[in-house]
């Protein structure tokens, strides 16, 4: 077998916000851009352009901290039946699998988050930027203001012998500010609701970009709407160039860890 070398890719971040707020993205252009879509992209070290995508193929497991969700227990487990609901939007859009893998007291945060998740590829939190132990570094700013919530991933990419280089998406985060529960609505219903921001900070996770149509959930603010919350068409094309239609990627477990 050829020697085998392998680099970490930087994870790239991005933002939503309960008003309005451009993108925030620490590295990543928009490949197939559309007012309707838009797909995060990583540069390889041959220079090649490729969209930063998961494995389609393998089960990408979940964990919820739930803590600062809500008030009361029956609150917090219908937050994470939300989360649940989300990732089943996001499963139906892409193919994808995704687990759930219970609840966690992790609150990703730091530049090297994604090698403190070693028991699920997402962990989604609520956080408070004024509350110790529950700040997280990853939340998004507008301004002076914290954002309403963040989504983002960590991508790496290798090399084995002659092959070229290859990379994949192996780790996801989602953090959302508990200052701001007041103004998202519980579930997927009409008006401005979690399910909404979940559905936003998920595809972030999962490789999607903010769009300019405002009639997609991935437009950077998260609007009051007369309709269910639901990914639009934009999204659900986007969601399927990143999903099972473009095929496998067989990821070294010493890249990323399969945590299925």
């Amino acid at each position: 077998m050829g020697t085998r070398t392998w680099i970490a890719g930087i994870a790239l971040v991005a933002t939503a916000a309960a008003t309005g707020l451009t993108a925030l993205a620490v590295a990543g252009t928009a490949e197939a851009s559309s007012s309707s879509y838009s797909l995060a992209t990583q540069t390889l070290p041959d220079g090649r352009r490729v969209v930063a995508r998961w494995n389609p193929c393998q089960t990408i497991t979940y964990k919820v901290n739930p803590t600062l969700a809500a008030g009361t227990a029956s609150q917090r487990s219908a937050a994470v039946r939300d989360v649940q609901a989300a990732f089943t939007r996001a499963a139906a859009a892409t193919g994808m699998t995704f687990r759930y893998a219970g609840t966690t007291t992790q609150v990703p945060t730091g530049s090297t988050w994604y090698a403190q998740q070693t028991t699920a590829e997402i962990v989604v939190a609520w956080v408070n930027p004024a509350k110790t132990g529950y700040k997280s570094s990853l939340l998004g700013r507008s301004g002076t203001s914290y954002t309403a919530g963040t989504g983002g991933y960590a991508y790496k990419f290798w090399k084995s012998g002659s092959a070229p280089w290859t990379g994949a998406t192996g780790r996801g985060f989602v953090v959302l500010n508990a200052q701001q529960n007041s103004k998202f609505t519980a579930g997927f219903g009409t008006g401005s609701t979690r399910g909404e921001l979940l559905l936003h900070e998920i595809g972030h996770s999962l490789g999607l970009n903010h769009v300019g149509a405002t009639s997609q959930t991935m437009y950077p603010t998260i609007l009051s709407r007369s309709t269910t919350a639901g990914y639009g068409s934009g999204d659900r094309t986007g969601l399927t160039k990143l999903g099972a239609t473009q095929g496998c990627i067989s990821v070294p477990g010493f890249v990323w860890s399969d945590l299925s």
